[in-house]
Order: structure tokens, then C-alpha cells, then sequence
């Protein structure tokens, strides 16, 4: 009874082809990308208003033994995308994490990486759609398309793909968030937008708006290439401290208020 009770918890929309059936786990990143040890999840509601040193050194939550993910695409999905994308990913991971150990703080790097960019570009995109509600693709087909046609290039115009470089050295946490909204107070802009900041990246997704830090860099160029296409392709990446639980919060732990 207890095994067929968990099973039926794990009954939901798949967040790629949006079909409700049983899912299986989706490593984010995958897990061959040094996400292969326990992480601690924060409840991001309780840390509104918390003193953020004190959550630092002591931090508090559930920890999720298989890495960081969810179970949140259906067998067929999470499949056929990690044969087709995850391999792709993990190779880029592999060239710039020597890079992510060596630079100092707020410094800035030319990076040229051989990977095949579309592959990496769509499997990206198939994290976020697991970090984000299952929705997000349902009210998105064109990423659907995109993502499940490992041959098409014809990107969604609303989205927009960045990269940063995660500063190993000074970050104090990496994070997930789904769909966040933020409002500039000076320029009145609003960004929608949802990152994964896991070493060696920061990466975050926009919809219908801009960038929400200006030392992020577009990688949709990406989409220019063929699946399996291997080039060379040269990345400027800014070195990004991840020290609170705020999504695109790159304050360094010595920036945050007493």
C-alpha cells in the first residue's frame, strides 16, 4: 500500500508535452554536470524578510538526496531530450569550470568553447521548463516545438536565454526559481525571467522582457547552429557571486546589509 501510494504521488502534467502520467526525475542540471550529491532546497517564502548572513551560516530546509531537479517530465520526454541535449551540456560545463575556479572577483572573461551550441541552447530550455510550473510549456508552444523537434531551429520570439559565470570562490548557494517579476524603481521596467544558478553558470530565461542584470550575455545565437553541429564559439562571460536566495541577486556575501 505504501508503495502504490508514492507511485500515485508522483501522477502529474508533465512540464514538456504536458501530458498527466507518471514522471520520473530530471536532474537540473544533469547529473553528469557535478549535480550528483545532495542539496539543501530552501523555502524562499520564509526567507522573505530573514537576515540573510544569518541564513548563510545557518542554513535551514529539505534536502534532496538524487541532486538538485524534481520529478517533472514523463519518461518519454525526459528520454528523448537527455539522449539528444544532456551530453551536449555537460561537455560545455567540463570546459568552463577550470575557468570558473581561476577568476577573481567581478572579473570578466573572453571564453572560446568547442560544444554544439544548439544542443546546449535546447537543453537549457529543458531545464527551465522543469524549473518552472508545468504551465509555462502549455502556454508556450513554440518552445514545445522547439524543444521536442530536436532538429528545429525556429526559437520563440518571447524568450530570451543569458549566461554568466557562477563565482565558485565567493558564492555562498546556488538556486533554482521558476517564473520571478521584478520591477526596476528607477527606470519603471518590469523583468520576468527564471534562473538556474548551479556552478559553473548562472542562467536565466526572460519573457517579454530584458535581461535582469546587464553583466549577463545572450546566447540565443545558439539557435543559428544545426543539432549535433560542432563549433567553436566565443563567450564573454562576467564572474557572478550567488550568495542569497533571491533569483538574479549577484551581491557578494561582503555587499549584503548587516
Amino acid at each position: 500500500m505504501k508503495r502504490m501510494a508514492w507511485r500515485k504521488n508522483l501522477i502529474g502534467k508533465c512540464h514538456l508535452c504536458g501530458d498527466t502520467t507518471l514522471l520520473t526525475f530530471e536532474h537540473v542540471p544533469p547529473r553528469a554536470a557535478f549535480n550528483d550529491c545532495g542539496v539543501l532546497e530552501a523555502d524562499i517564502r520564509r526567507l522573505m524578510g530573514a537576515n540573510l548572513r544569518d541564513e548563510l551560516t545557518n542554513p535551514r530546509g529539505r534536502e534532496k538526496q538524487k541532486g538538485a531537479g524534481g520529478h517533472t517530465l514523463c519518461a518519454r520526454c525526459n528520454n528523448d531530450t537527455g539522449a539528444w541535449y544532456a551530453d551536449s551540456y555537460v561537455e560545455l560545463v567540463k570546459q568552463a569550470y577550470p575557468l570558473a575556479h581561476s577568476l577573481n572577483k567581478d572579473q570578466r572573461a573572453i571564453a572560446i568553447f568547442t560544444i554544439q551550441p544548439l544542443n546546449v541552447l535546447k537543453q537549457i530550455l529543458v531545464m527551465f521548463c522543469t524549473a518552472c510550473p508545468p504551465d509555462f510549456a502549455a502556454k508556450n508552444p513554440a518552445l514545445v516545438r522547439f524543444l521536442l523537434n530536436r532538429e528545429c531551429r525556429a526559437f520563440p520570439q518571447d524568450l530570451g536565454v543569458y549566461l554568466g559565470l557562477f563565482d565558485i570562490r565567493r558564492s555562498a548557494a546556488a538556486r533554482q526559481s521558476g517564473i520571478s517579476a521584478r520591477l526596476d524603481a528607477q527606470s519603471g521596467t518590469a523583468h520576468i525571467y527564471s534562473e538556474i544558478s548551479f556552478p559553473p553558470f548562472n542562467l536565466v530565461m526572460t519573457v517579454k522582457s530584458g535581461r535582469p542584470d546587464e553583466r549577463l550575455r545572450s546566447i540565443v545565437g545558439f539557435r543559428s547552429f544545426d543539432f549535433r553541429q560542432k563549433s567553436e564559439v566565443c563567450v564573454v562571460l562576467e564572474n557572478l557571486a550567488v550568495s542569497t536566495y533571491f533569483p538574479a541577486d549577484y551581491r557578494s556575501r561582503d555587499e549584503l546589509p548587516v
